[in-house]
Formats: structure tokens, C-alpha cells, sequence
């Protein structure tokens, strides 16, 4: 029963070192090259998006009127219903004066409000920001 015991034993572990010495699947260098590549490519999107995303958030939405030379109140005010492209419903109201930014930059500020059913103005949609070269926020420039 010992020799019958200690045979079962090195056919065990004789069948477990085979198992060992099994080939374990390997990455060529030229493959890991190209995964490292590919990780370091979304590295670099995920970090753009991200500094995208804290852009807009700074300065909000951007337009670019097709007027690039507004000297007036008059004139942003219609740079602003040019590119949200003439929505319905909507009165937009220029302030008369021109402002200054922290940056010592012009800019006219377009008020957008909802309109009524009886024609008159109703709230606060957007406040708008025109620059005189065209340039339009929808949060001032600090």
C-alpha cells in the first residue's frame, strides 16, 4: 500500500509540473508598443475633453457673428438674433450703453427674453455678451 500510496503521489505531482511548464501566451515588444500608444492616445483625449470642458464652462457658449465690425447696441443686438437664428417667441433686448470686461475688452450685453402670449416681454432667457469684432458669450470674460 506504501509503494502503491507513494506512486500515486509522483504521478500527481509529476502531472502538476507539467502543468507548470506549460507555455504561459506572451506579448511581442511591436504589440506592446502599440498598446502603450493607444493608452497614452486616450490619456491625451480624456485630458483635452476635460480641458474643453472646463473652457466652456469659463467663458460659456461661443458664437461668431457674420458681422465682425458692430459698432452698436442696434447692431449686437442683431448679431445675437443672427446666429440663434431668429428663434420665435423670443424678444431680445440690447442695453444702450457699450461695458468693459476685466480684461479691458468692449463688449455690448443682449438681453433674450421669452415672449408672452400678448406680445410683451416675459423672463430672463440668456444674457449675451457682443464684442465688437463679432464674438459672442454667453458669460462675460473676466
Amino acid at each position: 500500500m506504501s509503494r502503491r500510496y507513494l506512486g500515486l503521489i509522483g504521478l500527481s505531482l509529476g502531472l502538476l509540473l507539467t502543468g507548470c511548464a506549460a507555455k504561459t501566451p506572451t506579448i511581442t515588444q511591436h504589440k506592446a508598443n502599440q498598446i502603450a500608444t493607444e493608452n497614452r492616445q486616450q490619456s491625451a483625449n480624456a485630458a483635452a475633453q476635460a480641458q474643453d470642458a472646463s473652457a466652456a464652462k469659463k467663458t460659456g457658449k461661443q458664437y461668431q457673428a457674420a458681422n465682425d465690425h458692430i459698432t452698436s447696441a442696434s447692431m449686437a443686438a442683431a448679431a445675437v438674433t443672427q446666429v440663434l437664428q431668429a428663434p420665435k417667441r423670443q424678444l431680445t433686448h440690447a442695453v444702450p450703453t457699450i461695458n468693459q470686461d476685466g480684461r479691458g475688452k468692449h463688449y455690448y450685453q443682449v438681453d433674450t427674453y421669452r415672449q408672452l402670449t400678448n406680445g410683451k416681454r416675459g423672463p430672463l432667457l440668456q444674457t449675451y455678451f457682443v464684442y465688437p469684432d463679432g464674438r459672442i458669450t454667453t458669460k462675460q470674460l473676466d
